[in-house]
């Protein structure tokens, strides 16, 4: 399909989303072009984003904290905050291990594609065990080549869902990231940024084990999330490792199965993502802020794992993000049953900086955590204000 320009003023663009009003891919595509998916990155910052991921691109194989880097996701997060000017020297900045990244080992193939999902069994690290991630990243350099961009998202959006919480969420929101910057403008870095994120995606894969709920679902995730069995009560303490072995163990736990289909299936996409990050901001509040590191970051992740969701949705089919939708939200619950604790009193917001403010002290901190948490909760409070959002990017740009 060819890409249409929009007359469709930004704030109206922003209520089509939010009222899940858009009839098609086609529509989505507007909504896309006139902003749709908030705030706006355009300006003359937002040229620095195709320089930021040229300096990324032009040094591998070999990517500062290998598979694990955030660079490119701050890059496109400052170009939304309106902090263009800084990508290209937060990029050059980035410190961590210089890491070599997998190299190409075989094609895959169309018609066995599922058999290269994911990482390897049996390894302890997951970020060793991704060895097909270069095989996907040429899988998907040579779909962009060949058809839209946003057809192959639509596509791989709808394969991918059930493994969104692989690699504790990156690989999601790092193809969001991109997503959202194509949508913006599209370039050939630009396409290059997505083929690497949905190879991330796909070679992290990692399904949380679900069956079909008989019982009634509710309707609030709040409620949802107090049905869930907890790995500290029935350990004392939070999973050892890192979040993508916390999610195994969670995924472990007697009656976890039952999480994807505790909430009922959304009639408006969008309104359910609000409810959904709202949720997960309260939740980063009551157990995010407990001083344990791997649960705040843990929690960042049960907010940023959903809007990763919010930024692909305008360029995708409505079914498609909605099919999507309780694999975000399982992905919130397998979090909040790895790290939640029920002693942890729930805080009451009560935020007292300005927007302007948090972006100010979040850029000003340089931690991609801050940045990237920030952006994403100032773009939710915008869709459907809440103070919970803002409440919790106060926290998050003094305590990472």
């Amino acid at each position: 399909m060819a890409e249409r320009a929009s007359t469709t003023p930004r704030r109206q663009a922003l209520r089509l989303v939010a009222g899940g009003a858009i009839a098609g891919l086609e529509a989505a595509r507007v909504v896309s072009a006139a902003e749709g998916d908030v705030p706006s990155g355009r300006g003359p910052g937002d040229d620095s984003l195709d320089e930021a991921l040229r300096l990324l691109q032009d040094t591998e194989p070999e990517s500062r904290q290998g598979l694990s880097t955030h660079a490119p996701m701050v890059a496109e997060a400052l170009c939304t905050l309106g902090r263009g000017e800084r990508a290209v020297s937060w990029v050059a900045a980035y410190r961590g291990p210089l890491l070599r990244l997998p190299g190409a080992r075989s094609p895959i193939r169309p018609d066995a594609w599922q058999a290269a999902l994911g990482p390897r069994s049996g390894v302890s690290s997951w970020e060793l065990s991704l060895e097909r991630w270069a095989d996907w990243r040429e899988y998907f350099t040579g779909e962009l080549a060949e058809a839209p961009w946003r057809d192959v998202l639509d596509t791989w959006t709808g394969r991918l869902a059930p493994g969104l919480c692989g690699a504790a969420t990156h690989g999601v929101i790092r193809t969001a990231h991109a997503a959202r910057g194509l949508g913006r403008r599209e370039t050939k870095e630009r396409r290059a940024e997505l083929a690497r994120g949905l190879a991330y995606w796909a070679s992290a894969y990692q399904e949380l084990p679900a069956h079909t709920r008989t019982a009634a679902p509710v309707t609030e995730y709040g409620r949802a999330l107090e049905r869930l069995p907890l790995y500290w009560d029935a350990h004392g303490r939070v999973p050892p490792g890192n979040i993508v072995s916390g999610l195994r163990e969670a995924g472990a736990l007697p009656g976890f199965t039952e999480a994807r289909d505790l909430v009922a299936a959304p009639t408006d996409v969008s309104a359910s993502l609000s409810e959904l990050t709202r949720t997960a901001a309260r939740a980063y509040l009551r157990h995010g802020t407990s001083g344990r590191t791997v649960a705040t970051i843990a929690f960042v992740h049960a907010v940023t794992g959903p809007t990763a969701l919010r930024r692909i949705a305008p360029h995708v089919r409505p079914e498609t993000a909605r099919a999507a939708l309780p694999y975000a939200w399982q992905a919130v619950a397998g979090i909040y049953a790895a790290y939640a604790r029920r002693a942890n009193t729930q805080k009451e917001p009560r935020p007292k900086l300005a927007p302007d403010e948090l972006v100010a002290r979040a850029v000003d901190s340089g931690d991609e955590h801050a940045i990237k948490f920030t952006e994403a909760l100032l773009t939710e409070n915008e869709i459907r204000p809440d103070p919970a959002y803002l409440a919790a990017a106060e926290d998050a740009v003094g305590r990472l």
